[in-house]
């Protein structure tokens, strides 16, 4: 019996995945236990829309709004004037609008009615975000937001 000093075929030799897989699950399993799944509850937006609007060139929709909010930037950007129907709110921040929407949700006033936030293009977005948090949290859910081009800053021209 005589053997052969020839080395055999060898096949195609493919990488064990094993050690792979069992390395990703243990990152994946750190990274799950390391991660919070806390659920914030915020105010959220409707997002339906007059079927009158849009490019189909409908008519013109005219929102009577149940209160009027307009803001106006004041010190660079870091904090805004609240004004409401015209008026301008008394105090600092945006407690004082909520009390204002408190006040008018106890006295009657319709919750599904449209509360209208125009501010100026000088105003950031976390000052009108916080605008429509006093709004949700005086539990008017139907918040819209206009455009305003830089008039007044009352609210009196949007």
């Amino acid at each position: 019996m005589r053997r052969s000093l020839a080395p055999e075929p060898i096949g195609e030799r493919v990488p064990n995945l094993a050690p792979m897989v069992d390395i990703i699950m243990v990152i994946l399993v750190f990274f799950m236990l390391g991660a919070s799944f806390k659920i914030i509850v915020e105010g959220f937006l409707r997002t339906d829309l007059d079927p009158r609007s849009g490019p189909g060139g409908g008519e013109a929709v005219e929102i009577i709004p149940l209160v009027k909010v307009a803001l106006e930037s004041v010190d660079g950007g870091t904090s805004a004037n609240v004004y409401v129907m015209g008026e301008k709110m008394p105090g600092d921040g945006f407690t004082p609008l909520r009390e204002y929407l408190d006040a008018k949700r106890r006295q009657g006033a319709d919750p599904t009615s449209p509360v209208v936030i125009t501010a100026h293009p000088s105003v950031t977005w976390r000052n009108v975000v916080r605008a429509m948090d006093a709004a949700i949290a005086a539990e008017f859910p139907n918040v819209q937001f206009a455009v305003s081009l830089g008039g007044d800053p009352s609210g009196a021209t949007p």
